[in-house]
């Protein structure tokens, strides 16, 4: 887990190294759209909430897996994530740009296309992501003024852990891993690199929501514990149950070294694995503005 505290302290360098830049070139950030206000030197807990820079939210979901043992909508078995985050508001690309960081518990899960190859995984996995996000429509601080519906685009690198299980002979799940199925050892921490779209839903001044699906591109082909092309020789294993696990086909015409067809191969060693995020969110920002100012008749007077 060092890599992770690794990169959450660079994460966290960096987002301070914007912040400072910004505040370095003296410019109007964090201002509304059609308020005045001066410069402001630095980022206090009061500017916050007064210039509403930052943003939280909660995530429920679906998660599916996109890899060796899937193939087109087949792919498409959903199973629940949770998660969480944080948008830092910035004054960027017209009052449209965002720092946001994500944490996600996330499953996966998936048979085999190939019936006979008769190979599955299922695994519990952890994201942390650094996003930039760009809305659409810019920022505006009166909550009348803003947009009812807001689309929006994000991308960004981080990190995910997984852990892959195969189901044994007797229907119980065994950790494919350690057991070394393709001979290969590997770790259980990859590199994510995510784009994604996502429509906000304006609610009051504090309260809103997001929907929003991106895909992961991850830096590894084991997450489903599939990527060799053939299969290892049974004699070749040091323990029958590496072996059992390595081949569990139920009609295998070959050897795995004169395979013909797709379905002949164990896996596809020329494309690492992925994985889709669907997440329906809630967010709350910190903002002083969510009480209004006129009452009665003087609303008729406001511009």
């Amino acid at each position: 887990m060092n890599i992770i505290r690794l990169f959450l302290l660079l994460t966290f360098i960096v987002l301070n190294a914007l912040t400072f830049d910004a505040n370095a070139q003296n410019r109007r950030i964090y201002k509304g759209q059609y308020h005045k206000g001066k410069s402001q030197p630095n980022i206090s807990l009061k500017n916050i909430s007064k210039n509403e820079l930052i943003t939280l939210f909660g995530s429920l979901g679906y998660a599916t897996y996109y890899g060796d043992l899937c193939e087109g909508v087949d792919c498409f078995k959903f199973r629940p994530q949770i998660g969480g985050g944080a948008l830092l508001r910035t004054n960027f690309l017209g009052k449209r740009f965002s720092l946001r960081g994500d944490v996600r518990f996330f499953r996966l899960y998936s048979d085999d296309y190939y019936k006979y190859r008769n190979l599955d995984f299922r695994s519990s996995n952890w994201e942390f992501l650094a996003l930039g996000q760009f809305d659409f429509y810019p920022y505006a601080k009166m909550m009348r003024r803003r947009p009812k519906f807001n689309p929006y685009i994000y991308g960004g690198v981080g990190l995910m852990t997984f852990d892959p299980w195969g189901k044994m002979e007797n229907g119980k799940w065994h950790k494919l891993r350690p057991l070394e199925t393709e001979h290969t050892k590997y770790g259980n921490v990859a590199f994510v690199y995510t784009v994604g779209f996502g429509i906000k839903f304006r609610y009051s001044y504090k309260w809103n929501f997001m929907v929003e699906g991106g895909y992961r591109y991850t830096t590894t082909d084991h997450i489903d514990d599939v990527s060799a092309l053939n299969y290892p020789k049974a004699s070749s294993f040091d323990n029958s149950l590496s072996a059992a696990m390595s081949n569990k086909s139920t009609n295998f015409p070959y050897n795995g070294t004169d395979a013909q067809t797709p379905q002949d191969y164990r896996g596809n060693p020329k494309n690492n694995d992925g994985y889709f995020i669907f997440s329906a969110c809630v967010t709350y920002t910190f903002t002083k503005n969510h009480r209004p100012k006129f009452k009665g008749d003087q609303q008729l007077l406001r511009k």
